[in-house]
């Protein structure tokens, strides 16, 4: 017999783990990581909308990276046979490969939407999509890992598209440990003590958490991300059968909550753009703010 809803949905990434401190630094390998590209959305999009631009940038990534490995593989034959590449040759492969893409931070609000991990595919049912519509909240599969959550007006979610290669030493594991660090110093800037605990996000207290993490990794390129509560509304989970966290007694709060004034998505995003950059090593954040994006 199938369990409750509420002890088969939890919060995405947020399983129990032992904490552990990245503290190695992650310098840039390529003069285009140092850069940080940060497109801002300005306005809420439907969360799907939001998903097709990321996969757009990470199409171009992987792109990239294909071309990379078929001149790779090009020069091997070209050493085993003994050949040289001549001066024209040499200097147009070098111009290509510094054209990589610089890392991608992708920053939206998005409308009401209850969006499951890949633990959640194929567990949720049509009722359970009904019970999230009763309280205003379509449900999307995403492709991330981790469980289930929601993202909302006044909520910032965040979404870095770069190589985890072209930082040295940079694993999945310390790229996450990173994100928290970003964002934990990003609510220092506004006044905000957070912290990390056994499990996955910053948390104001072992029982109330202020921001998640959900990554998906394909060929050592990130999409998804985080999302910070700013000045959004909690939503009755309960309602809809959705356990926070899915531990019980564990909630949720915003940042304009705990300081006891209002902050915007717009400032907490170009504050955690600079945060996360400091913590890559990246020195230069190209910004450029957006309501929408025409892609193909």
């Amino acid at each position: 017999m199938r369990q409750p809803l509420q002890q088969q949905l939890r919060c995405f990434s947020s399983s129990v783990r032992t904490l552990e401190q990245c503290t190695a630094k992650f310098p840039p390998n390529r003069p285009s990581a140092s850069i940080l590209r940060h497109l801002h959305f300005t306005k809420p999009l439907p969360y799907t909308k939001g998903q097709a631009i990321q996969t757009q940038f990470q199409g171009a990534n992987l792109q990239f990276k294909s071309m990379q490995s078929k001149i790779g593989r090009k020069r091997r034959e070209m050493d085993e046979k003994n050949l040289v590449m001549n001066e024209y040759e040499a200097e147009l492969l070098a111009n290509i490969v510094a054209m990589k893409p610089s890392p991608m931070l992708l920053s939206f609000q998005f409308n009401n939407v209850f969006t499951g991990g890949r633990r959640e595919k194929g567990k949720v049912t049509e009722e359970d999509i009904k019970k999230m519509e009763e309280v205003g909240y379509e449900y999307v599969q995403a492709s991330r890992g981790g469980e289930i959550t929601f993202h909302n007006e006044g909520q910032l979610v965040a979404y870095p598209v770069l190589d985890l290669k072209d930082f040295d030493g940079l694993t999945v594991k310390c790229f996450v440990s990173q994100l928290e660090d970003a964002i934990i110093s990003t609510m220092a800037h506004f006044g905000l003590k957070t912290k990390k605990t056994e499990n996955t996000g910053v948390w104001v207290d072992d029982n109330t958490k202020i921001s998640s993490i959900g990554l998906s990794v394909s060929r050592g390129i990130t999409t998804h991300g985080i999302s910070i509560n700013v000045c959004n509304e909690i939503p009755s989970i309960e309602r809809a059968g959705v356990v926070f966290c899915g531990l019980p007694g564990k909630t949720q709060t915003t940042m304009s909550k705990e300081l006891g004034h209002k902050l915007t998505v717009d400032e907490v995003a170009t504050q955690f753009a600079r945060e996360f950059a400091k913590k890559l090593g990246i020195t230069q954040i190209e910004s450029v703010d957006l309501e929408d994006l025409e892609i193909d």
